[in-house]
């Protein structure tokens, strides 16, 4: 069991599970706090409820590890596909933190002359950015996660279609919610109505192209963001092979010394047989 939990990256992940935890709890205290200007309560309170929503998946996906461990493969198939699914329809509420970046500018006056220059601004801009980045980290965490498994199960090239067409699906996501204000739980409650709206939406032009240029925005943003952390795992891991190849070499050469110094024993010994003789 502990074998297959370090295989998995355990317990690294907790610790890193661990860490954007507490970022969490500074980003939204920041949140919490925050003011506008005109005073009345902080406009930042819904951050706290969308947040939440962006750890769901990392949650699901420490128990699609849970799963790979169980020894029934039709069980472990079963809880795959379910647990799987809701991981897809949640997987967007990490990368949507993005779109939130929109309300520092609607909650801040922004008409007074260079508004910008003003530190309570920035205070409201980088709490947002601040959890945007978050809601990246946790959204590339959990398709870390649920990508390593996918690719043991059936090999690398599935894998990165699968991890590809997250990130498409998860765009699409992400535009439903902030423009047409649809969220997970509207999935799993009524599918059918969702699917016929979408259709209807879609067969118009502008609507298309609209969507088609926010997506490809949302796409490029969250696949550089996971490039970059698959990239940087692998030269972690490449990075700590070295010491293991290096540890190998050498038990090498001191084998073959130690059999060469063997050989030579045993043909000194041989040597002063015949002399006896």
């Amino acid at each position: 069991m502990q074998r297959r939990l370090q295989e998995l990256g355990y317990p690294m992940k907790l610790v890193i599970y661990l860490i954007l935890l507490i970022a969490t709890v500074i980003g939204l205290k920041y949140a919490v706090e925050l003011k506008s200007p005109g005073g009345g309560k902080p406009p930042y309170l819904f951050l706290i409820w969308n947040t939440f929503l962006a750890w769901i998946p990392l949650g699901l996906a420490v128990i699609l590890d849970l799963i790979s461990l169980l020894g029934s493969r039709i069980a472990r198939g079963g809880l795959y596909l379910t647990v799987g699914a809701v991981w897809l329809f949640f997987y967007p509420n990490a990368a949507y933190l993005i779109t939130d970046l929109l309300h520092p500018f609607i909650g801040y006056p922004t008409d007074s002359y260079r508004f910008w220059e003003a530190i309570p601004f920035w205070n409201h801009l980088n709490t947002v950015l601040f959890i945007a980045i978050l809601g990246l980290a946790l959204g590339s965490l959990s398709l870390a996660s649920v990508h390593q498994l996918v690719r043991r199960a059936y090999g690398g090239f599935i894998g990165w279609c699968f991890a590809i067409s997250v990130l498409l699906l998860s765009s699409f996501g992400i535009y439903l919610g902030r423009f047409i204000r649809w969220n997970s739980w509207d999935i799993l409650r009524s599918p059918l109505t969702i699917l016929r709206e979408t259709k209807n939406y879609f067969t118009d032009v502008d609507n298309m192209q609209h969507a088609i240029g926010f997506c490809k925005w949302i796409f490029l943003i969250t696949a550089f963001s996971y490039l970059l952390l698959y990239l940087f795992g692998k030269l972690g891991s490449n990075m700590a092979s070295i010491p293991k190849e290096r540890e190998y070499e050498t038990a090498a050469k001191h084998s073959a010394a130690a059999e060469s110094e063997i050989s030579r024993i045993g043909k000194r010994a041989a040597a002063a047989a015949k002399n006896r003789i």
